[in-house]
């Protein structure tokens, strides 16, 4: 071999050793690392179940129609890339009041969402309304997401607008923000129909998560990099 054919092979080497140098002690990669993005749990629940149907009407239990968007809402939330749903009762079975709420405290979530279906001694009543238990004061987080969540379902559905109201419930057991979605009148005739109709499920679910996103947009913004 010649020496210019040395000078060559040699020179090759060097530049190979110090690409890998470089790419070794890159500043870029070993240098501060941004934070990576947060998750938020999402502690979803159906209520009733087992023994405890909930309102029955028409031969219809209320635990069905619960689970059924309860389930819907749990994929909607997954689907969120900073957002991890975790679905209290996702079977057809009898789950004690504190025991969901230490389920919820200890998956570590941000806030708590009961489903329910509502009911009365007539078949008149309609329409949505969202459940804040009476030990929150006025300006409780649980306020917020309760009224972000009703205004989400019944811009979903079109649903009547019964409001945000409290009420005394073992929602009070935590101090996260909670609350109890009563998505419809399982006596009244029209709504029970609704509340059977995989679409109009589809719609409670999506507007109950457009409540939750607008809630930990607001309880969360995002932190500028700047």
């Amino acid at each position: 071999m010649t020496r210019r054919g040395v000078v060559l092979i040699v020179a090759v080497v060097l530049i190979a050793a110090t690409a890998a140098l470089l790419f070794a002690f890159d500043p870029f990669k070993w240098g501060p690392q941004p934070e990576p993005a947060p998750t938020y749990t999402i502690a979803i629940d159906a209520g009733h179940g087992g023994r405890d149907p909930g309102a029955v009407s028409d031969g219809i239990e209320e635990q069905e129609i619960n689970l059924a968007i309860a389930g819907l809402v749990t994929a909607l939330v997954n689907a969120e890339p900073d957002l991890v749903a975790v679905q209290i009762r996702t079977l057809d079975m009898f789950i004690p009041l504190e025991e969901r709420i230490v389920r919820a405290e200890e998956a570590g979530a941000e806030l708590y969402v009961t489903v329910h279906v509502n009911s009365y001694t007539t078949s008149e009543p309609e329409g949505v309304e969202t459940i804040i238990d009476t030990t929150r004061e006025l300006d409780d987080d649980g306020w917020v997401l309760g009224e972000l969540i009703q205004h989400g379902v019944t811009e979903a559905t079109g649903a009547v607008d019964r409001g945000t109201r409290s009420q005394e419930s073992y929602l009070q057991r935590t101090e996260m923000p909670a609350v109890s979605v009563e998505t419809g009148y399982i006596t009244n005739d029209a709504e029970r129909a609704n509340l059977l109709n995989p679409e109009y499920q589809a719609k409670v679910a999506q507007g109950i998560l457009n409540g939750i996103r607008q809630f930990i947009d607001w309880k969360y913004p995002p932190v500028s990099q700047e």
